[in-house]
């Protein structure tokens, strides 16, 4: 009976990794913040073109749209999680969950959808900072939340 033989095979990209050099993990993540920060403009024109979407939808408020609130409002925090947009995250994904509740509880309530809509304007409106004005509305939201799931 033979003898089982194990053979090391060195691969390109092994090679590659263990030669000296390079760039470190902490250039690489500054220089990704650097290119993903020229973005930052276009993107709070994106969520703000989502918002007035979402302003639109809820002042029509036509049956049959509610699948448009959760689409609008995960879109915009699809965008919003490259950046550190707070607050306005925040109010994006309880609005995301009260929607997604009202919507499979079959309860939906329009004004529960609007005050979180009119939190998220002012929200960006005010560059999306931390602060006890948005830490009062986010307070708030969290309350109509409770509620809109105690109904739904």
């Amino acid at each position: 009976m033979t003898e089982a033989r194990t053979l090391k095979i060195k691969t390109t990209l092994a090679r590659q990794m263990a030669q000296p050099g390079g760039r470190t993990i902490a250039d690489v993540e500054r220089r990704a913040n650097e290119r993903l920060e020229r973005h930052r403009d276009d993107v709070m024109t994106t969520i703000a073109g989502a918002v007035t979407e979402l302003e639109l939808v809820v002042a029509a408020a036509a049956p049959g749209s509610e699948p448009q609130v959760y689409r609008l409002a995960s879109s915009l925090l699809d965008t919003a999680g490259f950046f550190d947009t707070g607050p306005l995250y925040d109010a994006g994904y309880s609005l995301c969950d009260v929607a997604d509740r009202m919507q499979a509880g079959g309860a939906w309530n329009w004004p529960t959808v609007a005050v979180h809509v009119q939190a998220m304007r002012l929200i960006l409106s005010g560059g999306c900072k931390a602060d006890a004005t948005t830490d009062a509305l986010l307070l708030g939201l969290r309350s109509v939340a409770a509620k809109a799931r105690q109904e739904a």
